[in-house]
């Protein structure tokens, strides 16, 4: 079966509750018991959902500071020689706003 339109997050998050039910069940689970046994339920995530998992926990990694520019531009300041390329701002904005409409 094949589901549009579902959060990644919450397929992780169904992922992740499921193993560790998983998980529970079998260290409560005595050896050798005959219990009846159960069909067990299963969950496949496609290749673009494991892909987006991925990538998620790659940007989770990432920092959101270049620390080497954020230095490099504390000591312009510290010797007044920082000069901001009021183009290259502009251009920034207009990039993050149209990327916004994308979105």
């Amino acid at each position: 079966m094949k589901i549009n339109n579902i959060d990644p997050r919450l397929v992780s998050d169904i992922y992740t509750r499921r193993q560790e039910a998983k998980k529970a069940a079998s260290c409560a689970a005595q050896p050798g018991s005959a219990g009846p046994k159960e069909a067990a339920d299963t969950v496949e995530i496609s290749g673009a959902g494991r892909e987006l998992q991925f990538y998620r926990a790659r940007l989770k990694e990432m920092s959101d500071v270049r620390r080497e520019r954020v230095a490099e531009i504390k000591r312009q300041l510290a010797e007044g020689t920082y000069r901001a390329d009021a183009r290259r701002i502009a251009e920034g904005i207009m990039e993050e706003r149209r990327l916004d409409r994308r979105v």
